[in-house]
């Protein structure tokens, strides 16, 4: 005996919450490895910013180390300025301090501009700091989550493998290896209704002699591979 429309409709929603459970339990390690990697980002990101604060206090403690070297320098021109023997001399020395005094004005300005980026780059390193706790948060928390849902889910998974199969049982064998390969294909869309004379599936028209047989029992598969079955109301 064929089994009713009302059987192959159950078989296929019982098909369809078994995929959603085992889209589920497949989501959350997905979604693990998604926030893993985001944490991972966040975690190169901060080692940038801070490699590049690295990089601006070591550019700025050289320009300070010359500054100091110069003002060295600047010093001791005043005092040789002092024992100068001869306007020559004099000369020479004035425009040696001139020019170092010059260059100093340049490396101060370098040295304010370097301490400004320092302090741009210490808060940028702040808020990376502040994101990384985040993902890592957030990490903990969706893992925690997702092995807490785990039994549960197995568990729905299994007495609904349960069912499927003992909804399957309607099914006469000489349809079965169709069916186990259309399962293999198509999964939950292994079974389609007909709507409005059209698989629902692939959208196809059905030709009348088809519709006609569906409406006398008759298990057909569409040229798409579903087991085709008519709701009761059609």
């Amino acid at each position: 005996m064929a089994p009713s429309s009302q059987a192959l409709k159950t078989l296929h929603e019982l098909h369809g919450r078994l995929q959603a459970v085992q889209d589920a339990l497949a989501r959350g390690p997905r979604q693990i490895q998604a926030q893993k990697l985001t944490v991972e980002k966040r975690q190169a990101e901060l080692e940038a910013r801070r490699q590049k604060l690295k990089q601006l206090k070591i550019t700025a403690d050289q320009r300070n180390l010359q500054l100091k070297t110069n003002e060295a320098k600047i010093a001791d021109l005043r005092a040789k300025l002092n024992l100068a023997s001869s306007n020559r001399e004099y000369e020479i020395l004035s425009g040696q301090i001139e020019a170092d005094t010059m260059a100093n004005s340049v490396l101060e300005d370098e040295i304010l501009e370097a301490l400004t980026k320092i302090d741009q780059c210490q808060a940028e390193v702040k808020q990376a700091e502040q994101e990384v706790a985040a993902a890592e948060a957030e990490l903990a928390k969706l893992t925690a989550d997702v092995q807490a849902r785990i039994p549960e889910l197995t568990a729905q998974a299994r007495a609904l493998e349960q069912e499927v199969a003992e909804a399957e049982k309607v099914l006469p064998e000489s349809i079965v290896p169709n069916y186990r390969r259309a399962v293999q294909a198509f999964g939950a869309s292994a079974l389609a209704a007909v709507e409005h004379g059209t698989c629902t599936s692939c959208h196809m028209q059905l030709t009348m002699q088809k519709i006609v047989e569906l409406r006398s029992g008759k298990l057909l598969f569409c040229s798409c591979g579903r087991l085709l079955y008519l709701p009761e109301t059609a």
